[in-house]
């Protein structure tokens, strides 16, 4: 249907690649090309020119008010080089990534987090947990769980920013989403709604079923939309921290690093002991418009805090 449409309106397969969707992995909906077609005029006559400079940079400058010029380096190729197009979900992470990193200015903070009684804890939990719910007890809802606790303790993390760059929108909902890898290698974030109304068997719930399809690529465009603060795991990939960008139009993303035994100082009444430890790094980044490093740092440390406070003899 929508390529039936856009061959009546003459409009390219290259143009129809340049429409936002709304459809599953960003895939254009009918009415997304319906949408599109009455500003399709105005679209075109403020699109971008790319010219070649004579130092060999490509210029790429919007006539749109308050544009501003990106000038990218001419690329060569040669002998033996393989060019690949990227997928059109490819295409769509590039263009908000960069399109985030010009609207927020970046900041990002980092804490480590001495998470040996969680570690001990889901240790101690799992099997029995998978065997009472039919679930996997992974670290990711015990992440969650913190970071919306910490939401909490500071709301003015779960905003966003108007179109105007003056107004703050307060969140009344925590929706967390968490960048899950795609077969394929693309990144989705599906998004666990209310997740402070949520016990922590309902948050793993939610993370399993939405983690699964997203790899089966089963997901709705209702549960990739409306988070309002993004969880992403980069220990996943061995990783000990990450500096993430923010997923437009919120204003914080958390990346949680792998977990390391590691010698730490061990206070204790009798004095300070040295002991091995399950130790990880968090990082924040965030946008420096609305949240300073005082509020970004805080909440940061909030989230440790209560990671590192896990209750050994916890049960659920």
């Amino acid at each position: 249907m929508v390529k039936n449409i856009a061959k009546e309106e003459g409009v390219s397969i290259d143009e129809l690649e340049s429409i936002k969707g709304s459809g599953q992995a960003g895939r254009v909906t009918k009415a997304d090309i319906l949408a599109y077609l009455p500003n399709r005029n105005k679209s075109v006559s403020t699109s971008t020119t790319t010219s070649t400079q004579s130092n060999g940079t490509a210029k790429t400058q919007s006539s749109g008010d308050g544009a501003m010029t990106i000038n990218r380096p001419a690329v060569s190729v040669v002998a033996g080089d393989e060019i690949i197009e990227m997928d059109r979900m490819r295409k769509i992470i590039a263009d908000n990534m960069v399109m985030s990193k010009h609207v927020s200015p970046h900041v990002t903070s980092y804490v480590e987090a001495d998470v040996t009684n969680l570690v001990l804890w889901r240790e101690k939990a799992k099997k029995e947990f998978e065997k009472r719910e039919g679930e996997k007890l992974t670290f990711t809802p015990l992440f969650i769980e913190a970071v919306a606790k910490a939401i909490k303790d500071f709301p003015m993390i779960n905003v966003s920013v108007d179109q105007t760059g003056t107004k703050i929108i307060k969140r009344k909902n925590i929706n967390i989403g968490m960048a899950a890898a795609l077969p394929s290698g693309n990144l989705i974030v599906p998004v666990i709604r209310n997740a402070d109304e949520k016990n922590l068997i309902g948050i793993t719930k939610a993370v399993n079923d939405l983690a699964s399809r997203a790899r089966a690529n089963k997901l709705t465009p209702d549960e990739i939309s409306g988070g309002t603060f993004t969880l992403t795991n980069v220990g996943n990939f061995g990783n000990v921290m990450g500096t993430p960008i923010i997923l437009q139009p919120q204003v914080a993303i958390m990346a949680v690093g792998t977990i390391k035994k590691k010698p730490a100082v061990i206070e204790t009444p009798q004095g300070d002991l040295i002991g091995i430890r399950h130790m990880m790094f968090l990082s924040l980044s965030y946008d420096h418009r609305v949240v300073d490093g005082s509020l970004g740092g805080t909440f940061l440390r909030k989230v440790a805090d209560y990671l590192e406070g896990w209750d050994i003899n916890r049960t659920v």
